[in-house]
């Protein structure tokens, strides 16, 4: 007679996305570094893109993350900036959106949903200008808002606030960086079955 074999899994996971996300963010920005660095460029403008759109989509992460464990009836449901008045208030900050690190935070939110819902732009330019040696300023004229948004300092500098909150919020709640980390436990128990 053979003897069948049945497993019983316990365990526990915490599944933590800001992580995931605040790695695709610093991968992004290390492909630009490398890349300025290298003297090599192609395709430097869809890494500022995937880096903006992973910096927005981890600032509102790590809300969600300092949120869920810290403010109680936090809802994660609720427009961004409700949920970052809700979080900075439990953490006794002050909320000034003009002045970064929040106005980084809100021009990246503001990039990801100009992405999000893919509205063309139709941009009419007709002046008579000085000429330059390298145009730019013609280009950009030609440019649609997210695209004027996508330059080297903007991104680095909302990538330094977007750590910077995240230190920020870490301090004031009394988490350690430690809990902030997923975690995986399980146990597998083999149960022989008659």
């Amino acid at each position: 007679m053979d003897k069948t074999l049945e497993k019983k899994v316990d365990g526990k996971a915490d599944v933590y996305l800001h992580n995931h996300l605040a790695n695709s963010a610093y991968w992004f920005k290390r492909q630009i570094e490398k890349k300025i660095e290298d003297g090599q460029r192609e395709g430097i403008a869809f890494d500022y893109l995937a880096c903006a759109v992973s910096i927005a989509f981890t600032n509102e992460a790590h809300i969600n993350f300092f949120g869920m464990k810290c403010v109680k009836g936090f809802v994660e449901r609720e427009p961004i900036e409700s949920k970052v008045a809700t979080v900075f208030t439990a953490f006794k900050l002050p909320i000034i959106w003009e002045t970064r690190p929040l106005s980084s935070f809100r021009a990246m939110k503001n990039l990801r949903d100009t992405l999000a819902h893919g509205k063309p732009a139709e941009i009419c330019y007709n002046k008579v200008v000085s000429a330059t040696p390298d145009q730019e300023d013609i280009i950009n004229n030609l440019k649609a808002n997210w695209q004027k948004a996508l330059t080297h300092q903007t991104i680095m500098d909302a990538y330094k606030d977007m750590d910077d909150v995240f230190k920020l919020l870490l301090e004031k709640s009394g988490l350690s960086l430690f809990d902030t980390i997923e975690q995986t436990n399980y146990t597998i128990s083999l149960i022989e079955k008659k």
